[in-house]
């Protein structure tokens, strides 16, 4: 008995080291496994094209309408009418599944649907693989961009994205059997469960699946982030699938009998054969770990000054809170500014360690030249723009570095924090992914990055499109940290100067992940009255503050402005200025306070629907401001319209753009 258990376990692990392998070779971008590439069609057999669809969970890429009808071109309202909700609902659950219709054809070959992907910056086809969750692969992607380099690609490019599908011959379709589901499989996903939750058979599954799969489809071993095609009679019920149970009921004794003969000839055969893989396996793991080992051990040795910082960090990282401690409360309770507590669950994180000289020689040892503004420095690493900013080393332990994980690392709407520097002197350095075109308070206002950078008798100003996107950008940065972080996360320090513009003008928000360090770089202008009195700390702070951000979009003034110094006004905040311009009814009013920068060249209906949104934003009573979902929703029908509505606007560019590709300006 003990043999015979000590055998069928090597057998077990032999298998699933195979197993593992074929699933890596499948995500590779170089894979050989012709599976890499869809389910084959033959042309000579109709139809060549059906309708069907795909179900994709929603992930922290694709976690609203607004991202998946941006960065994959799906239609929301073809998407609201697939899944039963309105095209105006904005925040999706995470791990929610959704139905994507498909267009299936068979093109080379080889079934397909084809989406159109903007990407984002830094993205590579296998990032985009795995966001999809292997509806597609990095070798279908290569293939269908074969000019494309697949690796840290350039933002707005526009992707041709393969999705696996099938479809039925004429002699497949039958009452039960209709139309296939492109379904990414999950960990724990067995055949009987997924039967019971689509409501068909798991004899159906497994004959469609080893059909497409030219017989290699195992179904005792499904793997995560491959596909799996189930054969419905109609358009799924994602209801009944969802809150389905998955017990793991086995496999159909009929097709156990069905195969137990063919694996009794087989086991000796493939038993060699696993062996013979495993130990390859084993040999390369074992020279993969050398390498790493020596890599690891000359990092630490080169590190010198920054050595103690490192293990520091890594505790910092790393560390997870327990539920003892104290988190922020979101139902008005009054809390003290180091009371919020981030959830730390492990992920993968994304922050590098530089050495002092690393740094100095980035900026030519801190050279004036190089200033961008106040500690901030622009800095070159590898060829690479950075912005380099200076702080105290004793304010390091308040960053919340268990925050930068892949999800936020790569949210195009929050600047990514890219390393640390921690020395043992006084000043300490964090590395952030470089700005091209400066703040917008820059923008907005002037600021020394402009004045360094940039010709002083330059007359630079955003328009009135520019100005509207980067709102929606900022109010999704928002409904990102408030809505789809767990537990929410509020920034404490939203703010003109912390909102920074990319060279496409896209806004990512700067400073996260420092809520803590905040203290002495409040601005008064930006805070809510329940913060300022109390110091009630929930997402409504961040809410007011963008409130402010939308008045000085607006109206081009600074947050707070200097009064006529008649009756005692010394100054005037624009969150209260701009409930006497709206409260006076008068329309004439209202455009005189708008940025006389745009002149004409904007819709004065939807600059009043701003300037009453940002009233919104503004109110005393915090419960009386909208959330960042609602704000986002509203942002997103405002840039439809635009979008409509363009051709009216004399807008394109800039006037001073091509000046700012060249230029260097900052991110903090």
């Amino acid at each position: 008995m003990t043999l015979d258990f000590q055998f069928c376990s090597l057998v077990f692990f032999l298998f699933v080291t195979v197993s593992a392998i074929g699933l890596e070779d499948l995500l590779s971008c170089d894979s050989k496994s012709p599976a890499a590439s869809g389910y084959r069609c033959e042309r000579n057999l109709q139809p060549l094209q059906c309708g069907t669809f795909a179900i994709l969970r929603t992930n922290s890429f694709y976690s609203s309408l607004f991202n998946l009808s941006s960065y994959l071109g799906i239609n929301r309202y073809v998407l609201g009418e697939a899944n039963g909700f309105s095209a105006d609902t904005e925040f999706l659950t995470i791990d929610q599944p959704l139905l994507i219709p498909l267009d299936c054809k068979c093109v080379g070959g080889f079934f397909e649907a084809e989406l159109t992907k903007t990407t984002i910056k830094g993205e590579s086809f296998y990032s985009i693989a795995q966001s999809l969750e292997g509806l597609t692969t990095c070798k279908a992607i290569k293939e269908k961009n074969p000019n494309i380099t697949p690796f840290d690609l350039s933002e707005k490019l526009l992707l041709s994205i393969p999705l696996r599908c099938a479809c039925l011959s004429p002699e497949e379709i039958s009452p039960q059997t209709k139309l296939l589901v492109s379904y990414p499989v999950k960990q724990g996903d067995t055949i009987a469960a997924l039967a019971i939750g689509f409501n068909t058979s798991a004899e159906r599954i497994i004959a469609t699946n080893h059909r497409l799969e030219g017989g290699s489809f195992r179904p005792e071993s499904l793997s995560p982030a491959s596909t799996l095609l189930i054969p419905l009679e109609g358009k799924p019920r994602l209801n009944s699938f969802t809150n389905s149970q998955q017990p793991d009921l086995g496999y159909p004794a009929a097709s156990v009998a069905s195969t137990k003969k063919h694996k009794r000839k087989s086991k000796m055969r493939m038993m060699g054969v696993y062996i013979a893989v495993a130990v390859v396996a084993f040999m390369s793991m074992v020279a993969f770990a050398a390498v790493f080992l020596f890599i690891l051990h000359k990092r630490k040795r080169d590190a010198d000054l920054c050595k103690e910082a490192d293990l520091e960090l890594q505790k910092l990282s790393l560390s997870v809170r327990t539920t003892s401690e104290k988190k922020v409360s979101f139902e008005g309770s009054q809390n003290e500014l180091d009371s919020q507590i981030i959830d730390a669950t492990p992920h993968k994180l994304l922050v590098e360690t530089y050495t002092i000289d690393e740094i100095k020689k980035a900026t030519e040892d801190f050279d004036s030249s190089n200033l961008i503004e106040d500690s901030v420095f622009h800095g070159r690493i590898n060829g690479k723009n950075l912005a380099i900013k200076k702080m105290e080393t004793c304010n390091i332990s308040k960053i919340d570095f268990g925050l930068f994980n892949d999800a936020i690392h790569h949210h195009p709407n929050i600047i990514r924090h890219l390393g640390t520097c921690v020395s043992e002197s006084p000043d300490s350095f964090l590395v952030f992914e470089y700005a091209v075109n400066g703040s917008l308070k820059d923008w907005l206002h002037g600021g020394r990055a402009m004045k360094n950078q940039f010709i002083a008798s330059c007359y630079c100003f955003l328009t009135w499109n520019q100005r509207l996107r980067i709102c929606l950008d900022v109010a999704t940065a928002l409904q990102f940290m408030h809505h789809i972080m767990d537990p929410a996360y509020v920034h404490r320090n939203i703010k003109s100067r912390n909102i920074f513009l990319d060279e496409e003008f896209k806004a990512k928000v700067g400073n996260f992940g420092m809520a803590r360090c905040v203290e002495d770089d409040v601005a008064i202008g930006y805070l809510a009255p329940e913060y300022l009195e109390r110091g009630i700390l929930t997402p409504s702070i961040d809410i007011f503050a963008f409130g402010v951000i939308l008045l000085e979009v607006l109206s081009g003034q600074t947050p707070i402005t200097s009064g006529n110094g008649k009756g005692g006004e010394d100054e005037i905040r624009l969150s209260d200025k701009i409930k006497v311009i709206l409260e006076s009814e008068n329309a004439d009013e209202l455009r005189e306070w708008i940025d006389s920068a745009l002149g004409e060249n904007y819709l004065f209906d939807a600059a009043v629907t701003l300037a009453n949104l940002a009233r919104a934003c503004v109110e005393d009573e915090p419960s009386l401001r909208p959330n960042a979902g609602e704000i986002v929703e509203k942002l997103s029908r405002l840039v439809e319209e635009l979008l409509e509505g363009e051709e009216q606007l004399i807008t394109s560019e800039s006037s001073c753009k091509p000046l700012f590709k060249a230029a260097a300006t900052s991110t903090m």
